[in-house]
């Protein structure tokens, strides 16, 4: 995609001011980054960090004046907005306005809007209305607990905590994948609205969607955190979709969701889903754009491992233009994917074609689990009606 672009003056340019022994945030950035190469590009600019804990050497090294310099750096390359890349105004003990004075004085120095990862944080708490979430990260008991009094200071409730009991920070970026789960699922509580993964040193952001969709909650990661506010701060609005609810969240999304939602729930269905084929808001036929799933079904977001238009039930909805109604998959005339009946255990499906001219644009799905079942009229026609307000969102949105 970078490839069609005129110049690199085309790109948005981000400025990173990045803690000097990270090696996550960059490499995980640039994945986030793939879906819109063609309008952004991040920039670094590092600060000497080595070890995280709460004292007085440790703390010392998020020194303003230092990171103030590291903005000028970037200043020089012409970028469009500025961030520190690093949670440490979150549990040092020097508190919030140490990113407020920070973010001022690298506007003031440099002239560039500037933010920081602990500002970002907390814009996606009050955005969504949190009040109660759960806390992790590689810390040890000292960063551990400056994030908790951190958070209950501002009167969020805290209401578990897990920790890898690790100072080294590059110790951290080598953190094994399987322990990152271990322990967000270990901070797991009822109670929590979310979890807060607090460091951008840790590579949890590659396991956002899969243990959201295991636990059922958001989880707001450090790096996808200030990965969302630096887009923001550009004004690109493109839904990014694989790291997590936070970065494909997006108003048109979130109607179609509802759509998606309210026909399941009409029609008692295990799942309904939307594919959509349009790339300029990263949405591909062989991933879910949305869906709506029972309580105990799997999602089909996480697996983009079928060729849908290379599926007959695809290729009969675009050639007939109907909706296509099977009461008994394992029988049916046109036969769906061995996978979606044999992995998934779907025994009954309808689904229904949006479209532009002749061409399939997306389609909505609607599978049943349990049995195989004698789709009702009424049924097919609430399918008909939440495929039209589907196509009726796209359009207002200019998706279609």
């Amino acid at each position: 995609m970078i490839k069609t672009i005129n110049s690199l003056r085309d790109l948005k340019k981000v400025g990173f001011i990045v803690p000097s022994s990270n090696t996550a945030l960059e490499p995980l950035t640039v994945a986030m980054a793939q879906q819109i190469q063609d309008q952004i590009s991040f920039h670094v600019s590092r600060v000497v960090v080595r070890t995280l804990d709460t004292d007085s050497n440790s703390v010392g090294q998020f020194d303003t004046e230092k990171m103030v310099s590291s903005a000028k750096l970037l200043a020089d390359a012409d970028i469009d907005a500025l961030l520190w890349n690093g949670t440490s105004g979150a549990w040092s003990g020097k508190g919030l306005q140490a990113d407020v004075t920070l973010s001022e004085e690298m506007l003031k120095e440099t002239g560039i809007a500037s933010s920081t990862s602990t500002l970002a944080q907390l814009e996606v708490l009050q955005h969504y209305g949190v009040k109660k979430f759960s806390l992790t990260g590689p810390y040890v008991d000292g960063p551990t607990q400056g994030l908790v009094d951190f958070y209950t200071g501002l009167g969020y409730e805290i209401t578990k905590t897990s920790q890898m009991n690790e100072r080294a920070n590059v110790a951290f970026g080598n953190t094994p994948i399987e322990r990152i789960k271990e322990l967000i699922r270990e901070a797991d509580h009822p109670d929590a609205e979310c979890i807060v993964v607090a460091c951008t040193n840790w590579p949890a952001a590659l396991v956002l969607d899969e243990l959201e969709a295991e636990l059922g909650k958001p989880i707001y990661d450090s790096i996808a955190v200030t990965f969302w506010k630096a887009l923001k701060m550009v004004n690109i609005i493109t839904p990014i979709f694989g790291w997590g609810f936070l970065l494909r969240d997006d108003p048109t999304l979130t109607k179609l969701n509802s759509v998606l939602s309210k026909l399941r729930e009409d029609v008692n269905g295990s799942r309904t889903t939307l594919r959509l084929d349009l790339p300029s808001k990263n949405c591909h036929v062989d991933t879910v754009c949305a869906e709506d799933v029972a309580t105990g079904i799997p999602p089909l977001k996480l697996d983009p491992s079928l060729n849908q238009r290379a599926l007959k039930t695809v290729q009969w909805i675009e050639e007939t233009q109907q909706l296509l109604v099977q009461n008994d998959c394992a029988n049916a005339p046109v036969p769906p994917p061995k996978a979606l009946m044999g992995i998934y255990g779907v025994k009954a499906q309808m689904l229904g074609g949006i479209f532009t001219g002749d061409k399939l644009a997306a389609w909505i799905s609607i599978h049943y689990v349990p049995s195989i079942r004698e789709w009702k009229s009424d049924e097919v026609n609430k399918l008909a009606a939440a495929v039209a307000e589907a196509e009726k969102i796209l359009k207002e949105a200019k998706w279609l």
